[in-house]
């Protein structure tokens, strides 16, 4: 048989990937590409000395660009590295091109092909992250972190006992029966409806947060707050302590609701009153808040809650994942900055000098619960600044989703809907709080830790955002400052001719309908860039940028030229910058 499309195989290594490549090749009479070969034979280093100088990141990113080079070449049969299928980007290109076959093997297998393959080719052909004291285990452990990517290949074909060529033959035969068989079927009007709870049809589901550890549930409600007691005891039946951490607002506000909810469920109930500013996330106040863990004689089976916005929520977080090596954490943001980001994901974070949140953990919550009803307390002018982050969502959905957007978009939605968010309508608000954190868990749940583009995605203007923050000793709000940078990164691709004018229009427009700022306040230009150069999402010596190349998707870019920078900066001062 002929097939019309690529053929990608897919698998952990030991799957025999290069050598079925080959013979189904020959079978086809087409090329066969190894990832792997071509990014040695291109670098003209072996994969560990890649590992050793460039590191994981480095190169992943020399693997998606041989990946995208050898698939321009026509038909092929390319066996790609162990983790090239992680990547979402990498995903959905090979999707896009060909067949993925995933070829599966049990640990035990695998690592007896690898030990074969290290004895037949010397050192180069270690694999950096096999390279273990413990390698079965190794195996299991990175095996079972990829499986949930192996498992959206369009075939999986079960190696162990079966000859090369009998895989061979199997990978044609799948791609034989791929080809005839055309596309599910599958009704598009049905692609873009939620599924409701039918015995509340006006109530989001919990949305499940697929990471870390442990999955953990978001539950978006209004006015349940009242509940959180019974819930959390469902999740942590032997937590006998609780210890909170809030401020002091939230706490005379909600604090008796609070204790009521844990007390009924047999919780002892402390709580600790934190600043709720971003000056405060420090190292100094982390250790503070261990050393009251100590004092009220917290344990490893006790919870600790979170009740509050951002920066209580990073400093919070911190200090609960690095408490005993992490103890529960349930949260309960109380801004919209909160629920709609930085709730879900499990990044913890405390400021340098040098940079804003550049100390942090991983450390996912057990359980967020997000009652809206409690955003009618918030501070107008945080709650404005917040919808810059709900503005994020809109101009990358399209960019987080695996297929396209069904219905209407998160941006159209808040073009028609803006005056019902403003004045925080139940329903709408409801309904806009599930789909950012939807939007969010699929990211997390594709790049927990932030390793590829997919997450990176998340961060479009904060580039900007935290050196502005930095640069103004945090005077300026969050929001702003996000908003800001997404004007400003907008405008770079425009200049760079990613995007088309009315990109940048329409976002800037949707900004201003929310009160947000698109240009810079009064900042030293030198400063502003050091920071910039000094964040942590630098690669080698360049920025990342997440740049909008449509409404609804953008890219992530390190080609952006200093005067280019310079130059939009400048269109988007009010003022002469200082020097």
């Amino acid at each position: 048989m002929n097939t019309s499309r690529t053929i990608y195989l897919v698998g952990f290594s030991g799957s025999g990937k290069s050598t079925i490549a080959r013979l189904t090749a020959e079978l086809l009479k087409c090329p066969a590409y190894d990832l792997d070969d071509i990014i040695v034979e291109r670098s003209g280093m072996s994969i560990p000395a890649i590992f050793q100088k460039e590191g994981e990141a480095g190169f992943r990113v020399r693997e998606s660009e041989a990946l995208r080079s050898l698939s321009s070449a026509g038909n092929c049969v390319i066996a790609t590295g162990g983790g090239t299928v992680v990547s979402s980007e990498n995903r959905h290109f090979m999707a896009s091109k060909g067949w993925i076959m995933f070829l599966e093997g049990q640990p035990q297998t695998l690592l007896s092909r690898v030990q074969q393959h290290l004895k037949q080719s010397g050192t180069t052909a270690i694999r950096p992250l096999l390279d273990a004291v413990y390698p079965l285990e190794q195996i299991r452990a990175l095996k079972h972190s990829r499986q949930s990517a192996y498992a959206l290949a369009d075939w999986t074909i079960h190696t162990d006992r079966l000859t090369p060529q009998q895989v061979a033959q199997e990978v044609i035969r799948a791609a034989g029966l791929l080809e005839s068989s055309g596309d599910p079927p599958v009704s598009e009007q049905t692609l873009g409806m939620p599924l409701r709870n039918s015995l509340n049809p006006d109530a989001p589901r919990p949305i499940v947060v697929g990471a870390g550890p442990w999955p953990y549930y978001v539950v978006v409600g209004w006015n349940h707050l009242d509940s959180i007691g019974e819930e959390l005891r469902r999740v942590l039946p032997l937590a006998r302590r609780a210890a909170i951490l809030t401020e002091a607002k939230t706490w005379n506000r909600l604090g008796e609701r609070v204790t009521s909810s844990l007390s009924a469920v047999g919780l002892q109930v402390h709580h600790r009153e934190l600043p709720a500013d971003q000056g405060h996330k420090t190292l100094e106040q982390a250790s503070a808040i261990h050393d009251w863990f100590i004092g009220i004689r917290l344990r490893r089976d006790d919870v600790i809650l979170v009740i509050g916005g951002a920066a209580i929520d990073d400093v919070g977080g911190f200090s609960a994942s690095t408490y005993m090596r992490g103890l529960p954490l349930v949260k309960i943001p109380t801004s919209l900055e909160g629920m709609v980001d930085s709730s879900v994901g499990g990044k913890t974070a405390l400021n340098h000098a040098q940079a804003r949140n550049l100390i942090g953990t991983f450390f996912h919550p057990r359980l967020v619960w997000s009652d809206v009803s409690l955003l009618g307390f918030e501070a107008a002018d945080e709650l404005r600044a917040a919808w810059a982050e709900v503005v994020k969502y809109a101009m990358l959905e399209g960019s987080l989703l695996r297929d396209r957007v069904m219905g209407v978009t998160l941006f159209e939605e808040l073009e028609s809907n803006s005056s019902a968010l403003i004045r925080l309508d139940k329903q709408a608000m409801l309904n806009l709080v599930a789909r950012c954190v939807a939007l969010k868990a699929q990211v997390v749940s594709g790049d927990e830790r932030d390793l590829g583009q997919y997450r990176m995605l998340l961060n479009y203007g904060h580039t900007i955002a935290h050196a502005l923050e930095t640069a103004t000793n945090y005077s300026i709000l969050h929001g702003d400052a996000v908003a800001i940078g997404m004007s400003i990164e907008a405008g770079i691709a425009v200049r760079r001719g990613l995007a088309d004018p009315s990109v940048e229009r329409r976002q800037n427009e949707l900004l201003t309908r929310f009160g947000l700022p698109d240009s810079l306040p009064e900042v030293s230009l030198d400063s502003l860039l050091q920071l910039i150069h000094s964040d942590k999402k630098v690669f080698g010596d360049a920025p990342r940028w997440i740049l909008p190349v449509a409404v609804g998707r953008a890219v992530v870019s390190t080609a952006v030229s200093e005067d280019d920078l310079i130059t939009v900066l400048k269109e988007h001062s009010k003022h002469s910058f200082a020097l």
